[in-house]
Parts: C-alpha cells; sequence; structure tokens
C-alpha cells in the first residue's frame, strides 16, 4: 500500500483550499497549544471590537473614562425653591496607536521535506509525530505574542506608558495614558525597604489619601513584584510583628526568633484594617537571549480590583492584499490564533531551483490602561 505524502495532514497545512481549516483547528487545540506567559490574561481582556484601520494603514484607539464624584448633603430651600444645577463632570480620554509585531520565522527546505516524506512512509501513513514537532515550532512563535503582550501591559501598569525597544525591528514610544500626575507618588515617610518602615501604616495613609480626594469608595487592590513580596514584604517588622501578634490571639506556636513564612503574612495581612489585599506579580520575558521584565522593579501599584484595561486589536493588513494581489508564484495559508489577536501565515515559495516552506506569525494588538483615573504608581525606594 503506497502512502502520498501529499494527503498527509501536515503537507495540507500549506494547501490554499484546505489549510486554512486544518491550520486554525491546530492552533486552537490546547492539547498541541498551550498557554506559557499568562500574566497579559490575569490583567487585560480583549476588545471584542477591532479598531478600525484608516486609509494609510494606521489604528488609532480612544481609552475614554468618565469622572466619578460622590453626592453631597442635600440644599435646604423654602417650598417651591429652585435647585442649584451644577456642571456635569467632563470624560478624561486619550488616544494611542496599534502598532503591527511579526515573530521569528522558521522554514524547511526540500531536504527537510523529503525526510519527513520519508518519515511519514516508514510509520504506515501516521503524521503525528510530524505535527507534534511543528506544533513545538508554532509554540515558540505563540509564546512570542503573550510575551510581548505582558511586557507592554506590566510597562504601561507600571510606568503609565509603553515604549517598545525589543527585537530587531522598529523601536520607540507606543503611547502615554493620561494617568493624572498626583497619582504618581513616593513611598511615604521612609522607604520600604528599610526594615523599620511602618508598611502597614503607610499603604493604609496612602488609601486614605485617595479615598478622600476621590471622595469614592472602590475595592482596590495592591500589586507588588515577587521580589518586593518576598525581599521586603515579608522581612519588614511591623508586619513580622502584625503576624505574630495574631498568632498568639488565635493560639498558634508562636517562638522566639520565629520565621515568619508567606503562609503566615498570607494569612493575616488581610487582617490589618484599611489595606487593601495584596496580589503578588510574576513576570518575566526573553529578548534575544536575555530576561526582561516589563513591570518597572520597586513600583507597586494600587489600583482597583478587576481587569486594568482591554487588549486593542486591529486587522492584519498583509492578509488583506496577499489574498488580493499576492503572486500567484506563492501560496499563502491564514489562521487565528490567541483569541484572534495574532496571525499565522504558511507560506509556499520557491528558493532557487526548489521549492521552500515558511512559517511566522504576525500581531497587530496593543494592552490599553482603562482604569487610569483611579491608577495609583508608588515609588517604594523614594520617601516623601
Amino acid at each position: 500500500m503506497k502512502y502520498d505524502f501529499q494527503n498527509s495532514t501536515y503537507s495540507k497545512l500549506w494547501d490554499s483550499k484546505e489549510g486554512g481549516a486544518l491550520l486554525t483547528y491546530l492552533l486552537n487545540d490546547p492539547e498541541l497549544i498551550r498557554s506559557n506567559h499568562n500574566f497579559w490574561r490575569q490583567k487585560f481582556t480583549v476588545d471584542p471590537n477591532i479598531t478600525p484601520t484608516a486609509a494609510d494603514g494606521t489604528a488609532t484607539f480612544t481609552s475614554r473614562l468618565r469622572k466619578l464624584e460622590s453626592g453631597s448633603l442635600l440644599h435646604m430651600r423654602a417650598p417651591m425653591g429652585d435647585t442649584i444645577v451644577r456642571d456635569k463632570q467632563g470624560v478624561e480620554f486619550y488616544t494611542g496607536i496599534v502598532p503591527d509585531f511579526i515573530s521569528d520565522g522558521f522554514r524547511e527546505q526540500a531536504m527537510e521535506r523529503e525526510y519527513k516524506e520519508q518519515q511519514f512512509v516508514e510509520n504506515f501513513g501516521n503524521d503525528a509525530m510530524i505535527i507534534a514537532q511543528f506544533a513545538n515550532e508554532v509554540q515558540a512563535l505563540v509564546d512570542s505574542a503573550d510575551q510581548t503582550l505582558s511586557n507592554m501591559g506590566a510597562q504601561v501598569m507600571t510606568k503609565g506608558h509603553i515604549y517598545y525597544n525589543f527585537g530587531q525591528g522598529i523601536t520607540g514610544g507606543l503611547y502615554k495614558a493620561e494617568i493624572p500626575a498626583e497619582n504618581f507618588i513616593t513611598a511615604g515617610a521612609k522607604v520600604w525597604a528599610d526594615p523599620d518602615c511602618k508598611l502597614l501604616d503607610q499603604m493604609r495613609e496612602i488609601e486614605n489619601k485617595f479615598k478622600e480626594a476621590w471622595g469614592l469608595e472602590f475595592p482596590m487592590q495592591w500589586e507588588v513584584p515577587y521580589d518586593m513580596w518576598h525581599n521586603v514584604i515579608l522581612k519588614n517588622n511591623q508586619i513580622r510583628t502584625w503576624v505574630l501578634e495574631n498568632r498568639k490571639l488565635n493560639n498558634q506556636v508562636v517562638v522566639d526568633d520565629m520565621v515568619v513564612t508567606e503562609a503566615m503574612v498570607k494569612e493575616y495581612i488581610g487582617t490589618f484594617e484599611g489595606v487593601s489585599p495584596i496580589v503578588v506579580i510574576e513576570e518575566k520575558q526573553k529578548d534575544e537571549g536575555v530576561t526582561v521584565h516589563g513591570w518597572k522593579q520597586n513600583i507597586a501599584v494600587l489600583r482597583p480590583r478587576g481587569y486594568a484595561g482591554v487588549i486593542r486589536h486591529t486587522t492584519i493588513l498583509d492578509q488583506k492584499m496577499y489574498q488580493k494581489y499576492g503572486s500567484n508564484l506563492i501560496s499563502r495559508v491564514f489562521a487565528k490564533t490567541l483569541n484572534g489577536l495574532c496571525t499565522v501565515e504558511n507560506i509556499t515559495l520557491n528558493n532557487g531551483n526548489m521549492k521552500e516552506w515558511q512559517t511566522h506569525l504576525m500581531m497587530s494588538a496593543i494592552p490599553s490602561l482603562d482604569e487610569f483615573l483611579w491608577h495609583v504608581i508608588c515609588d517604594t525606594t523614594t520617601a516623601d
């Protein structure tokens, strides 16, 4: 029995008729493609609307937020007295662009394709191993997209802007969120890394300051990076004392020089009145083999609970143009992945006298900060 490699699932991933559906199925199969860098998913939701693209190919989004104001005491009047009309609070907004990104690609030359065909025949027409190898290569492309969104999201949450200087393409500033200047604050009486800093008191003072200024009661949360949690918060003397005293009150074991563990702090830190829950941030990315972080180190963020914003995205111009005006000598297959944010392209083209098969990923997306009026960025290394 002859096994025709051209009829294999793997080969059809580059077929202009069947490839799109097969590639889409593969990309969205959680058994094959995993979500490995999830910071952006925890802090941002995907905008269900596509950001429109202008005639020049640019896509610009606008983030709008109406100022809220709490009510005040009523006016006493004589019967039939008129009301006092006050102005409505305005809408604050900022604009930004949706940039285009592309991954490293990988290619398969004629001898590599020949080797896969031999594998297919030797395995009696089973190409599962070949598909798995392809999925591993695509996984790296999807990981790159996840890391890019996570890095940009962490940047805007801790800096209030996004400056992209990674990879080997274009670099530069992308946008600045309209966070009020008074929302950029310093640590308080002492820097947080000082073990004798009354950290819980300082955090409570910061929260009270903004609650009074806003005249609003939001469910808030603190967000701190992993290193700050372990090297600053867990080693703070006030927090240590608070935890041990609460353990005594609850008839738990307390001994001299007792090590206060992460579990102990998590159990009791939430009982300190006036301090919102603390969320530990873990995020890191790879850029050309170097570990980088989008979250600005030594920054703590106080913000409303829930998502920080949405992922703005637009259509990939390449797909529209190539499908409409692309060369007849080059075959292209497109498929969406990552909640529709990314497009994977399989290309068949000539390379000299032989064919070549390529795969790469494109994305046109960026996180926007959409609670910017109530987003507080605290530099914990500078005292007031």
